[in-house]
């Protein structure tokens, strides 16, 4: 990798290189210690929104109450400042820089988008805006890696929103003195009103001061390796001062935080695993500390900051206001200032296209690569050079595919092998190694299948477009679609709504599957059906033209309106039986999304169960406890075939999506001790009578599974014993 094209932070000749470059100062001259911060902070009790809660309270209890409320308000926003004080900030970076260096062999960005940060960021200055940084949240560590390299590089460190748990006894008062403000993890309870306004009110004071902000759209990290959904709320109190006209504008820039190895994958695998999630605590931060200065140096790898073209604020307001206006008669007033549903609107799409831009940026890693070669191998083990062979041949995918490839992995072919090795040290116990063999063999190690699958996701977004076809397609196969060795693309658009719908909580759906972002060919409702959404129709004709252009299916050019897609490789396969006579690209995306097709039928399955048999679940938790408890025996059976299906995560956003979708819902009902409950209920919509009671679950549940992986000594109606569902799901809570 040239020296030219990366920058590692925790090199300070690079870093001065960079000072020269651009004329920059980090460290002390950084521009965060020209902001007012105090003032940030004195002025939220004298807001107008402060003031408006403060009339209210004088309106129902009198001057004491109004005086009660301000002095409320003053302790919110004394527990809410933060600052970045110098000599804090000195001993933070140099306990950062130690650490880093201990557990990473370097902190690496790319040099040209730190050029176009920087003259971001003088043009902030000049105009005295804000930049607002939305990064990626895998890791605890996230917290320190932006703040350190900006503070460093001199590109201005930001305000951090912290969530309150990790406001702990020294640790939390350091890093309030180094620009953290600690939130609560729930804007809920009896001051709700009052605390989300002095916190509105304090993000405004930092905007109007030109202080850069930074937030986690996510909200919480990521615990399978995907990016979450978005949470919008505090990027709503971002752009209401911009919408009110109280602040001009501010810069938007979106941020992928990827690391070869994350810390946490243990912990995160024991959470989605069931176990309670274990609470901060000082003791823990020191406990674990120990644990990592007990490491061999270097032993997460790198990590990769990568940061997506900053925007303007207000530019993206006025281009979606004007998108919405035009895009319907109904839409000619949209107004996200004065109606609350347009500004739900627009900070939706804001939040979806931060998460589509570091979707677009982020780094596939020499670890993300390998784990998904071993997931994907069909068989026990691979060898040496097969794994080797198809590293590379993963490497080139992702690229032509319109992935980023990580530093040191833009390499000649020559040198894959010393990647590989690099990627097995950082990947550690999740890989079994045998030697002694004619060449080394690796596979998972037992046991680790979950865990290993974390980094696995990291890089399915790159493919999701492709995968989403050739499970269609797969299904095509097994179904013996339409008798023939073809399928219409209107019938494989049909199933495409239908997955990307059911799985739209698991994945942010990019705009373009071509390479580069670059627009993809003209898509008609010809083809692909004429209620299909343009979006989707785009999106994936870029991404069959990507599977047509490297053999992975064929297209018909007569005899058939747009061109129906070829099915005959794959049905003659299908007849010599087993995935060893399908083609392996084919089978490669398929297994990215067969383990979330196999969380989702396992919760129609179980719902299936509850509803047939009477059997009271009441609340979400217990329902999804339940659930997992039902799909890890099925797993450990080898009824399911991935160990990541039984994770809660999906079990618990397939429940969602289904209450969502109109299949279930919860209701409230009276408990045995008079308390209320809420109680899982099938929707009316979907409740028959007589023997078709529940015909349109099972015909949902039946449609989910046959995108399963089936094995063709398992197909038939009888899927799992039925007395494991009885064992699961035998507990009624009325």
């Amino acid at each position: 990798a040239s020296a030219d094209y990366y920058l590692n932070v925790l090199d300070q000749e690079e870093v001065e290189g960079f000072w020269e470059q651009t004329g920059l100062r980090g460290g002390k001259d950084d521009p965060c210690f020209n902001i007012d911060w105090i003032a940030a902070g004195k002025e939220v009790v004298t807001h107008p929104k402060v003031d408006e809660l403060c009339e209210a309270a004088a309106a129902r209890g009198g001057p004491r109450a109004a005086a009660a409320t301000r002095q409320k308000a003053a302790s919110l926003a004394s527990e809410l400042a933060a600052s970045v004080e110098m000599r804090f900030a000195h001993f933070t970076s140099a306990l950062a820089r130690f650490g880093f260096q201990r557990l990473y062999s370097g902190l690496v960005f790319e040099r040209q988008q730190l050029l176009s940060l920087a003259q971001l960021s003088v043009r902030a200055r000049e105009e005295g805006r804000s930049i607002i940084y939305l990064p990626s949240h895998k890791s605890h560590i996230d917290y320190i890696v932006l703040q350190f390299s900006l503070w460093n590089l001199g590109l201005g460190a930001p305000a951090i929103a912290a969530g309150e748990n990790l406001n702990l006894p020294v640790v939390g008062g350091l890093l309030r003195r180094n620009g953290a403000f600690y939130i609560r993890r729930s804007f809920s309870g009896p001051d709700s009103e009052l605390y989300t306004a002095v916190v509105a009110a304090y993000i405004e004071g930092l905007l109007k001061r030109g202080a850069n902000v930074k937030f986690f759209t996510e909200g919480g990290r990521s615990r399978s390796g995907k990016l979450l959904q978005p949470k919008i709320g505090l990027l709503g109190m971002v752009l209401d001062p911009i919408l009110d006209g109280v602040v001009e504008d501010a810069y938007i820039v979106p941020v992928s935080i990827y690391y070869d190895g994350v810390m946490e994958t243990e912990s995160y695998v024991r959470e989605l695993s069931g176990s309670q999630k274990r609470k901060e605590s000082l003791i823990g931060v020191l406990g674990q500390g120990k644990h990592l200065l007990a490491m061999r140096r270097s032993r997460y790898g790198n990590i990769h900051v990568r940061f997506a073209p900053g925007f303007s604020a207000r530019s993206y307001i006025d281009t979606h206001m004007a998108v919405q206006r035009q895009a319907a008669p109904n839409r000619a007033n949209f107004n996200p200032v004065s109606t609350m549903a347009d500004k739900q609107v627009l900070l939706k799409a804001l939040a979806y296209h931060v998460l589509e831009e570091i979707n677009r940026v982020s780094s596939v890693t020499p670890t993300a690569l390998v784990g998904t070669v071993l997931l994907c191998t069909l068989g026990r083990g691979i060898g040496r050079r097969a794994l080797i062979n198809k590293v590379d041949w993963l490497r080139r995918e992702v690229v032509r595919s319109g992935g980023h490839m990580s530093r040191f992995y833009d390499f000649p072919g020559e040198l894959t092998a010393e990647v590989v090795d690099s990627a097995l040290t950082v990947l550690g116990n999740l890989v079994q190694t045998f030697t002694g063999l004619v060449e080394p063999v690796y596979c998972v190690a037992p046991g680790m299948h979950f865990e290993l699958s974390y980094y696995r996701n990291m890089c399915v977004h790159v493919f999701i477009h492709q995968a989403i076809i050739t499970a269609v397609l797969h299904r095509a196969v097994q179904m013996h679609r339409q008798g023939a060795g073809r399928v219409e693309r209107a019938d494989v658009m049909s199933d495409v709504r239908f997955l990307s719908r059911l799985l739209k909580r698991e994945f942010v759906f990019s705009g373009s599957a071509t390479p580069g972002g670059s627009p993809p060919k003209q898509a008609s409702a010809e083809q692909w059906g004429q209620d299909a959404p343009i979006a989707l129709m785009r999106n994936f004709e870029s991404a069959l033209e990507l599977l047509v252009a490297e053999g992975v299916v064929g297209v018909c050019e007569s005899g058939s309106k747009g061109g129906a897609i070829s099915l005959e490789q794959y049905r003659s396969a299908q007849e010599q039986g087993g995935y060893d006579h399908w083609n392996k690209h084919f089978t490669f995306l398929c297994s990215m999304v067969w383990p979330l097709i196999e969380s989702y039928w396992l919760v129609l399955a179980s719902l299936l169960y509850i509803f047939r048999n009477g059997i009271v679940i009441i609340g979400e938790k217990p329902a999804v406890a339940y659930m997992q408890s039902f799909a890890k025996t099925l797993v450990h059976m080898g009824y399911v075939q991935y160990h990541e299906a039984a994770s809660e995560e999906p079990l618990r956003k397939a429940l969602q999506t289904y209450s969502e979708l109109g299949i279930v819902r919860w209701a409230r009902r009276t408990g045995n001790q008079g308390e209320p409950v809420v109680a899982l209920e099938l929707e009316p919509e979907y409740r028959g009578t007589g023997e078709n009671k529940f015909s349109q679950l099972v015909q949902l549940t039946d449609e989910v599974a046959s995108y399963r992986r089936c094995w063709r000594e398992q197909e038939g109606p009888d899927e799992y014993p039925d007395y494991i569902a009885r064992l699961a799901f035998g507990v009624s809570k009325l």
